[in-house]
């Protein structure tokens, strides 16, 4: 006898193998069928509410179907929703933190950091088409500025600024609706947005530099404003100070690497040079010891600003 129809099957296959007794009821799966299922091994009872079809393998994504699916008044946050929107520099855990209302009684459950929060208005979350409801950009940087390291909460900021994910005004809103001394993240996420100056950066390396240079009393910029090049061509440098016309590329992309990329660096350099531009590169093997290459830059740009006669 045929265990599934051909919409029961399709229910599975579009939400990673979970499903709710009510769904399978509304796509022709009787209580009885759905039961014998579960007998037999087909189906494997996940949460109260959610089976699992056991064919299909237990996938970060099907974790968190099955837990939207079982607490649909929360959403997936922190590390396992950096993973799910594509963020960098998320920690190694394979937990699935979940936010739900304060005051819910539910769980513990194996593998699940469970979260109470007293705010998740409807524009916090996002419900994709697989069923799985995540944090929105805004709210998942909030809520990380718990989980991460200071300097991979700044470039987690610069990610989704940069990819356009959010904005300054979003992540300001989400600021004002949930930072509190007592809430885990907030001076965090409120001191980071604050320090943010420029354009959002486009990698990691640059987010690591330019804490570096900050630290050393460098007013440095991210992504400066277009500067225009002799015949006309524009660039935007990574990171610069534009009163001293001074600025640092940050030169890990692998067409660097290459004679071709290198040639064109030094060309685009020269041409700095005829509008009265210092710039710097940073390599890869330079980062291998950050603190040197941004003492170094440092020092680079203190000689710049003594050689123009201003403060540094």
């Amino acid at each position: 006898m045929k265990m599934f129809s051909a919409e029961v099957l399709a229910y599975f296959r579009t939400h990673h193998g979970m499903a709710t007794h009510t769904a399978l009821m509304r796509a022709g799966m009787s209580r009885r069928q759905r039961f014998a299922a579960v007998e037999v091994g087909v189906l494997e009872q996940i949460y109260e509410n959610v089976v699992h079809l056991v064919s299909t393998p237990l996938t970060l994504e099907a974790r968190c179907a099955a837990l939207s699916m079982a607490h649909s008044r929360g959403f997936v946050t922190g590390p396992a929703g950096g993973r799910l929107t594509g963020i960098r520099r998320m920690p190694r855990t394979a937990d699935v933190s979940y936010c739900l209302p304060h005051g819910a009684h539910v769980g513990p459950y194996p593998g699940v950091d469970l979260r109470q929060s007293t705010k998740i208005p409807p524009a916090h979350v996002v419900v994709r088409a697989d069923g799985i409801r995540v944090a929105s950009a805004a709210r998942l940087a909030f809520d990380l500025a718990s989980d991460l390291t200071e300097v991979d909460h700044q470039s987690v900021l610069e990610q989704l600024l940069n990819d356009g994910k959010c904005t300054m005004a979003t992540l300001s809103a989400v600021g004002r609706q949930l930072a509190h001394p007592a809430r885990p993240g907030s001076v965090r996420f409120m001191s980071n947005l604050l320090a943010r100056s420029g354009r959002p950066t486009d990698s990691h390396p640059e987010v690591l530099v330019a804490d570096g240079l900050r630290r050393r009393g460098v007013p440095i910029l991210t992504q400066v404003e277009p500067l225009l090049l002799p015949g006309g061509g524009r660039i935007t440098l990574d990171l610069a100070v534009p009163t001293v016309r001074w600025g640092v590329e940050i030169d890990v992309h692998p067409d660097h690497w290459l004679l071709p990329g290198t040639t064109r660096d030094k060309q685009r350099d020269r041409r700095c040079h005829l509008v009265g531009w210092q710039v710097e590169r940073v390599t890869e093997v330079d980062l291998l010891d950050l603190e040197a290459i941004c003492d170094e830059l440092a020092e680079l740009y203190r000689s710049r600003c003594e050689l123009l006669g201003v403060a540094a």
